[in-house]
């Protein structure tokens, strides 16, 4: 006979105690929301990245771990070259959506 999977600790003691009480088609309804809610969070398109103020966008991609945006950045110093145009970068950043916002993850420098 099999064994009842663990509930990871990290998950809340409500949906802990009220996951499993739902009915089969509940659970694979729920299941079907939360794959779509997770493509959701990966899938930011290049016209939901916008460059700030003293930023400059190089290239957006769609990957499998979120968007990929390749940036150039100003460091925001007056006496910095990046002020007259010449920005630091490019920066590699993995782009999520994160509730109604994007959270930006940085990755470090791209080198060639």
């Amino acid at each position: 006979m099999s064994t009842r999977p663990q509930t990871p600790d990290s998950l809340p003691k409500y949906l802990a105690e009220g996951v499993p009480k739902q009915d089969d088609a509940d659970l694979r309804a729920l299941q079907d929301w939360i794959d779509d809610l997770l493509e959701y969070r990966q899938d930011v398109a290049a016209e939901d990245i916008d460059a700030g103020e003293g930023e400059s966008i190089e290239t957006v991609e769609e990957s499998s771990g979120g968007t990929v945006v390749i940036k150039k950045v100003s460091c925001g110093k007056d006496n910095c070259k990046c002020q007259s145009g010449d920005l630091h970068g490019p920066y590699k950043y993995i782009v999520r959506r994160q509730g109604d916002s994007l959270d930006w993850v940085y990755k470090g420098a791209v080198t060639d």
